[in-house]
């Protein structure tokens, strides 16, 4: 059985890059010697494989010397090595070194954005541009990274340093065409790069769409400012009171972010029920229960597992057009421009009160699914794996 160490950021419960290791992991072992190593461990058995602590740099530190000297030890002799969300250069340097095969998957912006997530903080716009000059340019211009300070342009060249280290890798990783775009612009060679979205597993499936139990509309996620909830909330709050459905809010994260989303409920009339955060049996559960599914994401979603969640269940999603999300969501939902909260309520009332139309998305919806079960996704990475690592 060939040996196979997956390093990560994070092994417990947080987002949907922690629920891609969660699904996936456990299916790789049945197939590798499996050695999962991570920057935290907060809950070892997590991800169905015991996972090893190695105190790594995080996004922001400086790369760490120990860190990659133990790495160095724990992936010897290994056939391959897969990264994800490893923003210490010293630890990739020590990868590509060592590891006869390396995969990286990039799960988010953050190898190619120094804010990490490709949004200008004082201005409502996305970021295309390459890091890099732009990004010293845009200190001074639109405050990225903590503006025009030492501290900001040491972070600039830190991220040019990791992303240098990260296109070494035989192969990028990425769940949508935005990611695969981003990567190019910012010099990963095309054909290093493999979309291969994130799975579902089997359990996520409805055997047909499952008739709503109420016109309720439900947001799950994590709650910060990008995700959108206070501008879900306005859309809402557009919609006439007797045609307006009830909210669901399944998430957890930024305390200041749900307070505010709170009080923009109260001030716009919205009904909202706040169920903190769920499993992957509970969220199912939720989307059952809710008759579509938003997502108001105003950064650039580098997919949306949410959707293709919602998708499993034959539930529709209206959604910003975002980052990666028209990979998935095509004739099977709704997507309006960015912050477009009119377009949104508009959308969001004629799916919760038109069920002809409510119907169509949602056969389209659980027919689109099937592209995204866990043994199609498993077998592709075993694929990728597979390759000699004498054709780098």
């Amino acid at each position: 059985m060939a040996s196979l160490a997956v390093l990560c950021d994070v092994v417990g419960r947080y987002g949907g890059t922690e629920r891609y290791w969660e699904t996936v992991l456990p299916e790789l072992a049945r197939f590798y010697d499996l050695r999962l190593l991570a920057r935290v461990v907060e809950e070892p058995e997590r991800f169905g494989v015991r996972a090893e602590q190695i105190g790594w740099a995080d996004e922001n530190a400086t790369p760490s010397r120990p860190g990659a000297d133990r790495v160095a030890q724990a992936v010897a002799g290994c056939d391959a090595v897969i990264t994800a969300s490893v923003f210490d250069a010293l630890v990739l340097e020590t990868v590509r070194a060592r590891a006869p095969r390396w995969i990286a998957r990039v799960h988010d912006y953050r190898p190619f954005c120094p804010n990490g997530n490709k949004v200008f903080p004082q201005f409502p716009a996305v970021c295309t541009a390459q890091m890099g000059t732009a990004c010293v340019v845009n200190t001074v211009a639109r405050g990225c990274v903590r503006g025009p300070r030492i501290v900001s342009l040491n972070r600039i060249y830190g991220r040019m340093h990791l992303r240098d280290r990260l296109a070494q890798a035989d192969n990028v990783l990425v769940s949508s065409g935005y990611v695969r775009g981003t990567c190019i612009d910012n010099g990963v060679a095309v054909e290093r790069i493999r979309i291969t979205p994130p799975p579902l597993p089997d359990a996520a499936f409805a055997a047909h769409p499952i008739a709503p139990k109420t016109n309720a509309v439900l947001f799950c996620g994590r709650f910060n400012d990008q995700k959108g909830l206070s501008s879900l909330i306005r859309a809402l709050g557009r919609i006439p009171a007797p045609q307006r459905p009830p909210l669901i809010v399944a998430g957890a994260g930024d305390s200041r972010e749900e307070h505010n989303g709170r009080l923009v409920a109260q001030r716009c009339g919205v009904e909202v029920s706040w169920r903190g955060w769920l499993s992957q049996t509970q969220v199912r559960a939720v989307i059952d229960e809710a008759c579509i599914v938003a997502i108001p994401s105003l950064w650039p979603e580098p997919f949306g597992l949410t959707g293709i969640e919602a998708q499993a269940r034959g539930r529709p999603v209206v959604a910003y057009d975002v980052g990666g999300v028209n990979d998935w969501l095509s004739d099977a939902g709704v997507a309006v421009p960015r912050a477009d909260e009119r377009a949104f309520a508009e959308a969001i009332a004629r799916l919760t009160t038109e069920s002809e139309c409510w119907e169509r998305y949602s056969h389209a919806a659980r027919a689109r699914a099937e592209r995204f079960r866990l043994s199609a996704h498993i077998q592709l990475l075993r694929e990728i794996l597979a390759v000699n690592a004498g054709e780098r």
